[in-house]
């Protein structure tokens, strides 16, 4: 039984062990490589699997996983995120905005799956999208 479990729980871990690829995308004349697809217009149509080296120091290794790291916090501030919230004056006339389009996300969302919304719901609704 116990050999089994160790192998059920082996072919889980070997699930999750895939090769990643390398995409090669072109943009004004530099080349750059990323773990994402390249948007059409800077397609080079060039991709390759990730391999590791196994002869890599533990220093190479953790600056390279580094290199990593950082390179996709920066797609990822590209991107739009990580940014700082909105300062200044919201120019909607509810009192509590957020909670007002959240509540009624839930409310269509009851309404998709034909139930009726929650008493609760619509008189927190109610209160959150009251104008000022």
């Amino acid at each position: 039984m116990k050999r089994i479990i160790m192998m059920l729980a082996l072919c889980a871990l070997a699930g999750s062990a895939h090769a990643q690829r390398v995409y090669k995308c072109a943009d004004k004349g530099q080349t750059i490589y990323q773990t994402v697809p390249c948007p059409p217009e800077q397609d080079t149509g060039v991709t390759r699997p990730i391999t590791r080296d196994p002869n890599l120091t533990w220093e190479d290794r953790t600056r390279a996983e580094r290199n990593l790291y950082d390179a996709r916090r920066q797609q990822q501030v590209a991107a739009g995120r990580y940014q700082e919230p909105v300062r200044g004056t919201v120019i909607d006339g509810s009192m509590d905005p957020e909670k007002c389009e959240d509540l009624k996300t839930r409310s269509e969302i009851a309404e998709i799956f034909g139930r009726k919304t929650p008493d609760s719901v619509q008189a927190d609704m109610a209160k959150a999208c009251a104008k000022r």
